[in-house]
């Protein structure tokens, strides 16, 4: 497979998919140090990334796609190669995540695999595990009973009022007890947790009104950008400014 390992060209087509993102959001690309971090990374030289994304320009091209202006398709690619690169661009959509935030994902996801906690050894042990997966993933349970209450038992983004779907989420991460308090949370549906955790969902605390990051225009979440946050039924229980100040600091977009 012209010596580029499998692992090589999901990071090649991944970084591509970034690119165009970037690309279409009309934000600053800076491609000979995405292609020195790939050679960090994986291996091979940044001239040989930048000669892969070629390859795949070529690829979407045949494919009749867009590819990204300034990387102009280059044919010498293999037909093995070719094969893989098709099957890469086709398993699904760019993810709204940069390629280190992927990076580090895989390597939790690879760490969970090699310690065998997806491998329980019968179906009760499954069970318990993901109820216990789920459990954690909700919140200790009086910092989650203060937030359902505070918010009678509704996302403060969505307004979803599914209770089973809903998690205690730190505004700063968590650091003992003393974070554990209402004004550091909010009560969030699960895929949104999942964003807010990721820095692609924030709050612009000028207005309290929600933000999403770039790369989720035109998405499903696109709905909310610019919804009001909730406000907890309490005056004592209203959410930390200066936390939610620092959550969209950290966001960089």
């Amino acid at each position: 497979m012209d010596d580029w390992t499998h692992e090589q060209l999901a990071a090649a087509v991944e970084a591509y998919r970034w690119m165009q993102v970037r690309t279409a959001e009309g934000l600053k690309l800076n491609k000979t140090q995405l292609y020195r971090d790939l050679a960090l990374k994986h291996g091979r030289t940044p001239k040989a990334w930048e000669y892969r994304m070629q390859n795949i320009s070529h690829v979407l091209d045949q494919l009749k796609e867009e590819w990204i202006e300034g990387l102009k398709p280059a044919k010498n690619v293999g037909p093995e190669v070719t094969g893989v690169l098709i099957k890469l661009l086709k398993a699904g959509p760019p993810s709204a995540v940069s390629p280190a935030t992927l990076t580090r994902l895989e390597q939790q996801r690879q760490f969970v695999d090699e310690s065998g906690y997806f491998l329980p050894e019968s179906v009760e042990d499954q069970r318990n595990r993901a109820l216990r997966s789920i459990v954690q993933r909700q919140g200790q349970r009086e910092f989650r009973a203060a937030l359902l209450e505070a918010y009678e038992g509704k996302c403060a983004m969505t307004d979803c009022g599914v209770v089973d779907v809903l998690e205690a989420a730190h505004i700063h991460r968590y650091m003992g007890e003393e974070t554990n308090v209402v004004s550091n949370g909010l009560l969030l549906r699960s895929d949104v947790h999942t964003l807010f955790d990721l820095n692609l969902v924030g709050v612009d605390t000028s207005t309290m009104r929600i933000c999403i990051a770039p790369s989720l225009v035109g998405s499903s979440y696109d709905g909310l950008s610019g919804r009001p946050l909730a406000r907890p039924s309490a005056k004592r229980h209203a959410v930390d400014r200066r936390q939610l100040e620092r959550h969209r600091a950290l966001c960089g977009w």
